[in-house]
């Protein structure tokens, strides 16, 4: 009898279902039978060694003790997946070979599998919809519960480079002879801005400032005023955070493609919000401020996602440039107004940025724990969204608030994490990383802290940030007079 087709979807979160049959159970006896199911789906032809499986799942465990708990994963795992299995049966699902494990070629489907099917015939033929259908089926994290576990590593950077070549090709495509309807070079454009986005988020920014100028180039040629200033405004954001001498070529781009007379709000609103962007990184904070204001008016009256975002960015970058020109006492109150629409818009990015300012504010005021807390969350969101650049400095922060706490331990593991972390991609995000693993060092290592600041100051001055010059010089000055300062005095990067 043909068993029910078991379904293994890994896109978002691990979740199983079956095409009849007895219903699966909601939890699994034991962890470890999960993470075996996973490690086959993802592993290549579905099948893998026992010892490959033991040496993921119980590393530590003498060769007894790792396989009779193999044993009992299995034996978990095949009654998961198969409730009706009598005992001692064989499974329809997982089955074994001699030493290898391997899930069912003929009763197993895996979401995975299929979007990369999908994504090689789309590629091949380098026809849109089938692009935009494997683009689709590729959507959502690979185990996201399992971020930041090794064996999966592989697998998410294979599928990350797979929706990178799909993207490409999807911007690039042409419309194919028999179709009933041209694709319009406008939907090619709007592929690139939604893959400048996640390229950005990556801290891959010369690679999204060329998709931007490719779809900034698009809508021109097809006389798109409005689609051609939003494009302007996320090119001269990403222009700003990429190098030193991006602000003047930012100012211009915006300068050149400025709403019109009746653009939606949301265009308007991200230009302005641009527009403070910029002022903010070149320490022109009271410039930055009341454009940061007029992109709140413009955002209040914008619908939908895109205009919570943009409402909660420019209330967050009030607070940024309220703080940063001193006027630390109307600071809080823009980013306390920020964190409801960054929740209601669903974007984890967004709401990270606004825990990040929040997190600042809490510093200024003494407020360290709460400061803490704030951190912690920002951190946590950073990471979830996939912003390595992010990540690295919410760690670099929370290095140093642990640092005024008196707690060494964690704030060396935190700043020296942030280095890690930041080092690939150089610039603004390693020098702060740099900047606070120094500052933790200085009284116990100061030639250490020297040259780390040494290197920290190159790296500020290649990404052109003013801010982290000013973190560089404050932590020279602490170094000079044999204390550790007292910590960064911005916000998240990217507000």
């Amino acid at each position: 009898m043909t068993p029910p087709l078991l379904r293994i979807r890994l896109l978002g979160g691990f979740r199983l279902a079956r095409d009849g049959g007895a219903p699966l159970a909601e939890r699994w006896s034991r962890p470890s039978a999960r993470t075996v199911v996973k490690l086959l789906a993802l592993a290549p032809d579905r099948q893998l060694h026992r010892e490959q499986i033991m040496a993921v799942c119980w590393p530590h465990a003498e060769l007894p003790a790792a396989l009779r708990s193999l044993r009992v994963a299995l034996h978990a795992a095949r009654h998961t997946l198969e409730p009706e299995l009598r005992p001692r049966g064989a499974s329809s699902y997982l089955t074994a070979d001699g030493g290898l494990l391997r899930l069912a070629r003929d009763a197993v489907w895996i979401d995975t599998e299929h979007a990369a099917a999908l994504a090689r015939q789309a590629l091949a033929g380098g026809r849109g919809p089938e692009l935009t259908a494997a683009l689709a089926a590729l959507s959502g994290e690979l185990l996201p519960e399992d971020r930041y576990a090794s064996w999966a590593e592989p697998s998410r950077e294979r599928l990350a480079r797979l929706r990178d070549e799909v993207r490409g090709a999807l911007a690039r495509a042409e419309p194919a002879t028999g179709d009933a309807e041209p694709r319009p070079e406008a939907d090619a454009a709007r592929v690139r801005l939604d893959w400048a986005r996640d390229l950005d988020r990556a801290g891959r920014y010369e690679e999204a400032v060329g998709v931007l100028r490719e779809a900034l180039a698009a809508y021109r040629r097809q006389g798109l005023c409005d689609a051609a200033a939003l494009a302007a405004a996320r090119l001269a954001e990403v222009l700003s955070r990429s190098r030193g001498a991006g602000a003047e070529e930012a100012l211009a781009v915006l300068g050149a493609h400025p709403p019109g007379p009746g653009a939606p709000d949301e265009v308007r609103a991200a230009h302005h919000m641009a527009r403070s962007a910029v002022f903010s990184y070149t320490g022109r904070y009271e410039e930055g401020l009341a454009a940061a204001r007029a992109a709140q008016r413009a955002a209040g009256t914008a619908h939908g996602p895109g205009g919570r975002i943009l409402l909660a960015r420019s209330l967050a970058q009030q607070t940024v440039c309220l703080g940063l020109s001193g006027r630390t006492g109307e600071a809080a109150g823009p980013a306390e107004r920020a964190l409801a629409p960054a929740e209601e818009s669903g974007d984890p990015a967004v709401v990270a940025t606004v825990l990040s300012v929040l997190r600042e504010t809490a510093r200024r005021a003494g407020r360290h724990r709460r400061a803490l807390e704030y951190g912690r969350r920002a951190l946590a969101l950073a990471e979830q969204a996939g912003r390595p650049t992010a990540t690295a400095f919410e760690r670099a922060n929370l290095a140093e608030l642990h640092l005024l706490l008196g707690e060494s331990a964690e704030a060396e593991r935190l700043a020296g994490a942030a280095v890690e972390l930041a080092a690939p991609f150089g610039g603004t995000a390693l020098a702060f990383a740099l900047t606070a693993l120094a500052r933790v060092r200085t009284v116990p290592a100061p030639d250490d802290a020297a040259r780390l600041l040494d290197r920290a100051e190159r790296c500020a001055e290649s990404g052109g940030h003013l801010q982290a010059m000013d973190e560089v010089r404050a932590a020279r000055a602490a170094l000079a007079a044999g204390r550790p300062a007292g910590g960064p005095a911005g916000a998240a990067l990217g507000v």
